[in-house]
């Protein structure tokens, strides 16, 4: 009986603890670039940044990010996701 009792703790944990590990992949699976903004556009929420070597990326804003501080030319840093979401988005002095 006392083995029955084990069991749904112990699964329980060990739910949990896969479900932390998938938070931490997510977590993990976020980017960096520094670059240059090339095109922009606020109303649909996409930046096109140009990084230091020269690779173009085309990124759309999450919906808690707003664009309208920035304009083509500005120097930035721009965290996103796999899903190449932005996630934060800074200007870079």
């Amino acid at each position: 009986m006392k083995m029955k009792i084990l069991k749904k703790p112990v699964l329980m944990i060990a739910v949990a603890l896969l479900m932390i590990s998938f938070a931490v992949v997510s977590v993990s699976q976020a980017a960096e670039v520094k670059g240059t903004i090339v095109s922009i556009n606020v109303e649909i929420g996409t930046v096109g940044v140009q990084d230091q070597v020269g690779k173009m990326q085309t990124l759309t804003a999450g919906p808690e990010i707003d664009l309208k501080a920035f304009k083509k030319g500005d120097r930035v840093i721009i965290e996103y996701d796999k899903d190449m979401i932005i996630v934060s988005i800074s200007k870079k002095g």
